[in-house]
């Protein structure tokens, strides 16, 4: 990974002003693209990450490790009512979690972010299984780079591919139909979530490919569908299948409001992928769950050291606990203020880049139950390259790898960079392309036959 980074850059810094040219063309063509956010093409670099076939391996090696972790953990809610106790769900939710989707997989759609700074050294930022995304921005850009000037210029030493993440998630979601029972050789699909919440360029990507493959598809939003006690309408178009977006937090938010689509859903008669319980490991309590020794007696020993070499300390910030409360006070270099189910990066206070009254104000305003405490990780970095005025520099950027999985099994990755702690599109952050070097296979396949 870091011979291919250097390598990059010496060759960028070789023919400057034509890779100057070439990434404001690139910028113009991604203009008609999907890789859009908030009614932009989203910020980017002309810099592409690159990992090699041995680290490909460790994030499948990793995710799967996780993976097997949390699905013990999902089946020790599912069957033990105290265990279930320690999450703090409302009754409604809890009941919902509860509810069969038809199928076995927990969470179908998953993106595990990491702090990734080597195969032995990475530790887990958090884990979204509930609404995921970011599999169409990088893609098209991964799409688009590979017809970039210099990436063509620098895959006549090396062998490059992206991970694919649109087409097999589609294939995903249609296996999870099948499982389902579901009959119907082509279902009606919808995309569903709330309108003004989501994002819709991603949606009309993934109803495009769904379209051209032959399924009648529709962006739905769950307030707006009827139920007849058989099946599910959004107007007068039956849903068979939904690729549910609308995250478990505005579901409840809306509760009274979606009342055809919890029947439906309680009673199968519409194929939900994913299912509600993946709020189960998607909240972030499930860290604290984690590093509570008596909690997860169910874990094997190997399983408790990987949790507790690989997942941030964290623990419920509790405001009567005057220990605790001045444990954190006094130490805010050392810890992060994480609220329990927000996403964006809404809410979350990085104890070293405030000031001493800016901590003390916030932890005074934090009611009880309702934030965790983490320990704060190092973000890897690296120098990338930035084109301002067509003069070429390299800056020093912080990252983050969010691992994708569909049933629990490693897909792809999903890279941001940005100059501050927090990255998140919130806070000004890249999105990069990826691409896996498979040099080492072509190497090994021109070795002389014996």
């Amino acid at each position: 990974m870091d011979q291919l980074f250097q390598k990059y850059k010496e060759l960028l810094t070789v023919d400057t002003a034509r890779y100057a040219e070439d990434y404001q063309l690139l910028a113009q063509k991604l203009e008609d693209s999907a890789a859009y956010y908030q009614g932009a093409v989203i910020p980017f670099l002309y810099q592409p990450f690159f990992f090699s076939s041995l680290e490909n391996d460790k994030f499948k090696e990793l995710t799967a490790q996780m993976a097997t972790i949390l699905t013990k953990v999902i089946d020790r809610y599912l069957t033990d009512q105290e265990f279930r106790s320690y999450f703090g769900f409302s009754k409604d939710l809890e009941e919902l979690i509860l509810v069969d989707p038809g199928y076995d997989s927990y969470f179908p759609m998953a993106r595990f972010d990491i702090f990734y700074h080597g195969p032995e050294e990475f530790k887990f930022c958090e884990l979204n299984a509930d609404g995921s995304s970011g599999m169409v921005k990088t893609n098209t850009l991964e799409k688009y780079f590979l017809d970039a000037a210099v990436v063509k210029d620098f895959a006549t030493n090396y062998s490059f591919e992206y991970y694919e993440l649109l087409d097999s998630w589609v294939d995903t979601l249609l296996s999870n139909y099948r499982q389902f029972g579901g009959q119907l050789e082509r279902p009606n699909i919808g995309i569903m979530d709330f309108e003004g919440y989501g994002m819709v360029s991603e949606f009309k990507c993934f109803k495009k490919i769904l379209n051209q493959k032959g399924y009648s598809t529709q962006i739905i939003d769950p307030r707006e569908l009827t139920y007849d006690g058989i099946d599910l309408y959004n107007d007068d178009f039956r849903v068979d299948l939904i690729y549910r977006r609308a995250v478990t937090l505005d579901l409840m938010e809306h509760y009274q409001e979606i009342d055809s689509f919890l029947a439906a859903y309680r009673n199968q008669d519409v194929c939900v992928v994913g299912p509600i319980r993946s709020q189960i490991i998607h909240n972030k309590i499930i860290f604290s769950i984690l590093h509570n020794q008596k909690q997860i007696d169910f874990l094997d020993q190997a399983e408790k050291e990987f949790i507790k070499q690989h997942i941030p300390l964290t623990f419920t910030y509790q405001p009567a606990n005057k220990k605790l409360v001045k444990q954190v006070k006094n130490n805010k270099e050392r810890f992060v203020l994480k609220p329990m189910d927000l996403y964006g990066a809404q809410g979350v206070v990085i104890g070293k880049d405030v000031t001493e009254q800016e901590w003390q104000t916030k932890l005074e305003e934090i009611e009880s139950g309702t934030y965790l405490v983490q320990e704060y990780c190092s973000l890897p970095s690296r120098d990338l390259a930035v084109f301002a005025d067509g003069e070429l520099k390299f800056e020093k950027f912080k990252y983050i790898l969010g691992l994708f999985l569909y049933n629990h099994e490693f897909k792809g990755v999903y890279t941001r960079a940005g100059q501050k702690d927090i990255i998140a599109s919130a806070t000004g952050c890249v999105t990069q392309p990826n691409f896996v070097n498979l040099e080492n296979q072509i190497a090994k396949s021109r070795e002389p036959q014996e």
